[in-house]
């Protein structure tokens, strides 16, 4: 093949036209490596010549799984020579360790040398209105936490008692850490990047009841799962997908999320998707379970199911005018 045959080529010149082949001496003439070319490069890249957003969300969640083994891996092995108890709160704090290494890895790297946009992009880092969003999130969380609290007293029997002078305060603080942590990498994996790149794949709507879905089933071990409860936890991934897509930062759901797990797990003592954690009270409900969720906690009951809706229409209606402002 000649140096002119070459200039020629649409392969040469797939910068200027890479679907068309006018760049022939002849209309007709189509050389043996154009086609193929021309047919790899729709599959993996879009009209703009960039990595489609498929092949995106699979170099990241190849990425997310093999840091996720090691990270694990690297985990027991310290835990195996450690001398920690097998508290629950040992192990879920272990777990969430592991998990947390692999959603900011992965991310650091898909970000880096797959999507090359800055993170801001993402809404991850200290974006200029980050303490304003955060306060948003922490702000409706209580909102949803006190109609929580009016909607058990209206359909059941509550009691709320002091006790964290019983609790050890080692083990409250390192609950409280658990929960950030916790709600940290939650949005890293389910929000942020994936989510990101899932909406300009596939759009809004389809992309957040995806990872939702995902959201909620990853819950469906829990202690007392139930399917109403899985329903919540898909609600409640609609809720905090939709103000990240709104807000187009993580600082929002991240409020929202932390808000209500410290709130109901932490400060009132409610179980949390089915966990009991150390509280600074203690609050106990008789009455309907399918109200007022059982032994899952009050997100496994209709309850919920309202706050959790109702609050999801409210983030995507109003989001966006709290973004824009």
């Amino acid at each position: 093949m000649t140096a002119d045959y070459l200039a020629n080529c649409c392969i040469v010149g797939a910068h200027r036209a890479p679907l068309q082949y006018t760049n022939h001496k002849r209309h007709d003439e189509v050389c043996a490596f154009c086609v193929p070319s021309a047919f790899f490069m729709n599959i993996f890249l879009n009209d703009k010549q960039e990595l489609r957003s498929g092949w995106k969300l699979a170099v990241y969640l190849g990425l997310f799984l093999i840091i996720w083994v090691a990270s694990g891996v690297a985990v027991s092995m310290f835990y195996a020579k450690s001398n920690l108890g097998e508290s629950r709160l040992t192990l879920l704090m272990l777990n969430e360790i592991a998990l947390l290494v692999p959603a900011i890895a992965a991310m650091l790297l898909a970000v880096r040398f797959v999507d090359r946009r800055s993170f801001e992009v993402f809404g991850v880092g200290f974006l200029p209105h980050w303490r304003r969003d955060l306060g948003v999130g922490l702000a409706l969380a209580s909102i949803m936490l006190a109609t929580l609290v009016a909607g058990c007293y209206a359909f059941g029997y509550v009691s709320i008692h002091w006790t964290g002078t019983q609790t050890p305060r080692a083990t409250l603080f390192a609950t409280l850490v658990l929960l950030l942590v916790a709600a940290v990498s939650e949005e890293l994996v389910f929000r942020g990047f994936p989510l990101q790149i899932l909406v300009e794949g596939m759009g809004e709507w389809p992309a957040v009841v995806t990872m939702s879905v995902i959201f909620g089933a990853v819950h469906l071990n829990n202690p007392n799962a139930s399917l109403l409860g899985w329903v919540n936890t898909v609600l409640a991934g609609i809720l905090l997908s939709w103000a990240y897509v709104r807000a187009r930062s993580l600082w929002l759901p991240y409020g929202i999320h932390v808000g209500w797990n410290v709130g109901l797990g932490f400060i009132l003592g409610f179980p949390l998707s089915g966990l009991d954690l150390a509280s600074l009270w203690t609050t106990g409900i008789a009455g309907s379970d399918t109200i007022l969720g059982g032994g899952y906690g009050p997100e496994g009951g209709l309850l919920a199911t309202f706050i959790f809706a109702s609050s999801a229409l409210i983030v995507k209606k109003r989001a966006r005018l709290i973004a824009a402002s």
